[in-house]
C-alpha cells in the first residue's frame, strides 16, 4: 500500500507540473501569436575552450585516517607526492532563430591509458515565444545567490566551496521557463522555471525506477532592486525541500544576499556501535552574505553558512575513530572495507554544520599590469579548524594565463581540515583560451 501511494503521489506530482507548464505554453501562444515574418537570421555557431595544465606538490598527512586508508596499499609512503594532469574543455554552441544547441565536454589526462571524454552539458532548447523557452537534455542550473555554497541549489551540482567557478556536469531533464517584464512598476520582472529530472540509470547501467523522476520549479520576482526566488524539489529518492532566496543593492558598492532551505527526511551517515547508520534530520539550512567593493578596488565576499544536515563535532570524531581502529586491526579485509566507506561518510564538501567564507580579490595590485591576487579562508566554527589559500595570477599574454595557488590547512587531528589526507597543497597552472 506504502509502494502504491509514493508511485501514485510521483505521478500526480509529475502531471500537475508538466500540466502547470503545458498551461503557461498555451497561454503564452495565446497572447504572443505574431502574424509578423521576422527576417531571416544567419546560423550561428561558436566554439570556445580551454586547456590547463596543472602541475601540484602534496604534503602528506600521515596521522589522518583518510590518508592512511586511500594510501594503504602503497609500499613505501613518501612526506611529498606530486600530480601531473591535464584538463581540457571544448565547448560548442549553435543558434539559429528559434532554435539553441549546446555541447560542453571534458577531458582529463593523468597517465597514457584511454580515457572518454565527460559530456558536461548536452542540450537543446526552443523558443516557444519571446516569453517563454523550452529545453531537454543534459544542463547544467544554477539556483541559489550564495558564492561558495547553496543550500537552495536543488539542481544544481554540488559545488566545491574551495573552487567555485570550476565547471561542473549538469543533470539530464527537460525545463521550461516563462518570462514576463512589467516595465516601471515596482515588480519589474517574474519568471517562472520548471524542471523535471531524469533519475540516474541503476539497473544494468540502462534503466531507472519510473517512479524516481524528481520534479523541481521556481519562482523569480524582481521588485524594485531586489531579487527573490521562491523554489521546492519534489522526489520520492530524494529529500522534499522548500527555499526561497534574496538578493539586494544596499550601495552601488556593497550587495547582500541570502538563501533557506528546509529538508524532510535528509540522510546523514554517522557511526554508532562501531557500523555505519542513516540517521534521518528535518530542519533548515541557510546562509547569509555580503559582496563589497572598496574604493581601492578590493572585492570582499563574506558568507556565513549553516548545514542542517551536517555532522556535529562528536558525530565526526566518531567517523574518525572508526576509520582510524579499522588501520589498526591491520586486517585486509577490514582495512579495505572502511576504505570502501570513505565516499559514503564523506559524500559533502560541507561536512559540519557550520562554515565562515570570506575573499578579498584585487586586479592589478600595486599597478602591476597584467596581475590578479587573492585569498580567501574557509573557517569551520564548529571545531575551530580551517583553510587559508592565496592565489596569484599572471597573463604575460592575450588568452593565457599563469596561476600559483597554494593552500594550507590548519586544525588538530580530530578537525575536518586537520584530518585532511594532505597538510598542504602548492599548485601551478598553466591556462591557455580559445
Amino acid at each position: 500500500m506504502r509502494r502504491w501511494h509514493d508511485e501514485a503521489l510521483s505521478r500526480t506530482v509529475i502531471a500537475l507540473g508538466l500540466l502547470l507548464a503545458c498551461g503557461i505554453s498555451a497561454t503564452s501562444f495565446a497572447q504572443d501569436y505574431d502574424f509578423d515574418i521576422p527576417e531571416e537570421e544567419e546560423k550561428r555557431i561558436e566554439f570556445s575552450g580551454n586547456l590547463d595544465a596543472k602541475w601540484g606538490l602534496l604534503r602528506a598527512n600521515m596521522d589522518s585516517p583518510i590518508y592512511g586508508l586511500q594510501f594503504s596499499q602503497t609500499p613505501a609512503k613518501d612526506d611529498y607526492l606530486s600530480q601531473y594532469r591535464l584538463d581540457f574543455y571544448l565547448n560548442g554552441e549553435y543558434r539559429h532563430q528559434q532554435v539553441g544547441f549546446t555541447l560542453k565536454t571534458f577531458y582529463q589526462y593523468v597517465k597514457e591509458e584511454p580515457l572518454p571524454p565527460s559530456i558536461f552539458e548536452l542540450h537543446g532548447s526552443l523558443n516557444l515565444s519571446h516569453r517563454s523557452t523550452a529545453g531537454i537534455g543534459k544542463r547544467r542550473f544554477n539556483w541559489g545567490k550564495g558564492y561558495a555554497f547553496n543550500p537552495v541549489g536543488y539542481v544544481n551540482a554540488q559545488k566545491d566551496p574551495e573552487n567555485p567557478d570550476l565547471a561542473l556536469a549538469g543533470k539530464t531533464s527537460a525545463y521550461f521557463n516563462y518570462n514576463r517584464s512589467f516595465g516601471d512598476k515596482p515588480l519589474q520582472n517574474l519568471s517562472l522555471s520548471s524542471i523535471v529530472l531524469a533519475p540516474e540509470a541503476e539497473v544494468n547501467n540502462k534503466f531507472a525506477a519510473a517512479d524516481d523522476i524528481a520534479v523541481a520549479a521556481k519562482l523569480y520576482f524582481l521588485y524594485r532592486n531586489i531579487d527573490i526566488d521562491f523554489m521546492t524539489l519534489q522526489a520520492n529518492n530524494l529529500p522534499t525541500r522548500y527555499g526561497l532566496d534574496f538578493a539586494a543593492n544596499l550601495l552601488s558598492n556593497l550587495e547582500i544576499h541570502g538563501e533557506f532551505s528546509y529538508a524532510r527526511r535528509e540522510d546523514q551517515v554517522i557511526v554508532e556501535n562501531n557500523s555505519a547508520v542513516v540517521k534521518m534530520r528535518n530542519g533548515g539550512s541557510y546562509l547569509f552574505g555580503l559582496r563589497y567593493l572598496s574604493a581601492l578596488n578590493t572585492t570582499l565576499i563574506a558568507e556565513y553558512y549553516h548545514n542542517n544536515a551536517g555532522l556535529t563535532q562528536n558525530e565526526f570524531v566518531g567517523i574518525l575513530d572508526h576509520l582510524d581502529g579499522s588501520l589498526l586491526t591491520e586486517d585486509a579485509a577490514a582495512i579495505a572495507s572502511a576504505r570502501n566507506s570513505l565516499p559514503t561518510f564523506f559524500q559533502s564538501r560541507n561536512l559540519m554544520r557550520d562554515y565562515l567564507y570570506v575573499k578579498l580579490s584585487r586586479p592589478e595590485p600595486f599597478s602591476w599590469l597584467y596581475t590578479s591576487v587573492s585569498v580567501f579562508t574557509i573557517y569551520n566554527l564548529v571545531d575551530n579548524s580551517f583553510l587559508l589559500s592565496p592565489q596569484f595570477g599572471y597573463k604575460p599574454f592575450t588568452n593565457s594565463e599563469i596561476l600559483l595557488w597554494p593552500t594550507l590547512f590548519f586544525g588538530g587531528d580530530d578537525t575536518e581540515y586537520g584530518a585532511k589526507q594532505f597538510q598542504h597543497r602548492v599548485e601551478v597552472w598553466l591556462r591557455f583560451f580559445f
